[in-house]
């Protein structure tokens, strides 16, 4: 179906559609590698269509005009603001009986546990760019955070607060479109950070 311009059957493809025994082995393999075991309960793959949910949703949200003048960092806000929104209204989704208390805490666990990346990615790379921001400020925060062995530990409780935090500013670069000041909170955000690499080492050695 044709939705502005554009195809939506990739994401049916590539997010609804996990059904390949291959496909199911990466991903135990990839969260027995990366993710702390006892998050393992929460993780599941329709969260991630929850999630997308959220997130194609919050792209109507907030300033839709003049925000041209953020110029190629437009696209990167827009990203991160859309994935924000999607977390940080999970407590009033919930409170109105969008979803139980368990699955927010499927959605917050699978997006911190697939927000990690192989390698840094360049700026022209929308999607990418904005995990890597996310995952700085949520590691920042101390939502997210690396056990001693090198997984991913997420601190359920700080998800939805710091994603509202992040969400607050990203609405604030939008509403002022000032090109200076959203390059400005993307390059401080875009940090590759010693977690960031260590995860990708890990996920490098599952899938060469």
């Amino acid at each position: 179906k044709e939705l502005d311009g554009g195809r939506r059957n990739v994401y049916h493809r590539q997010i609804r559609l996990i059904t390949s025994e291959d496909a199911r082995e990466k991903m135990k393999k990839r969260l027995a590698a990366t993710v702390n075991p006892e998050l393992h309960q929460y993780y599941n793959d329709e969260a991630d269509h929850w999630f997308t949910i959220g997130h194609e949703n919050t792209h109507s949200l907030g300033p839709n005009k003049g925000t041209e003048a953020l110029g190629k960092y437009k696209s990167i806000i827009e990203e991160n603001k859309a994935d924000m929104g999607a977390l940080a209204f999970l407590d009033i989704l919930e409170e109105n009986g969008m979803y139980t208390h368990e699955q927010v805490e499927q959605i917050i666990v699978s997006f911190a546990a697939d927000n990690f990346l192989k390698s840094k990615p360049t700026l022209s790379q929308a999607h990418r760019v904005r995990s890597v921001m996310q995952n700085k400020f949520f590691l920042q925060k101390g939502a997210v955070e690396l056990t001693q062995d090198g997984k991913i530990h997420v601190n359920i409780d700080k998800m939805i607060p710091t994603a509202k935090e992040m969400l607050t500013q990203i609405i604030r670069i939008q509403i002022d479109a000032d090109f200076s000041k959203g390059e400005k909170y993307v390059l401080e955000n875009f940090v590759w950070t010693d977690e960031m690499e260590v995860i990708s080492q890990k996920l490098k050695d599952i899938d060469k």
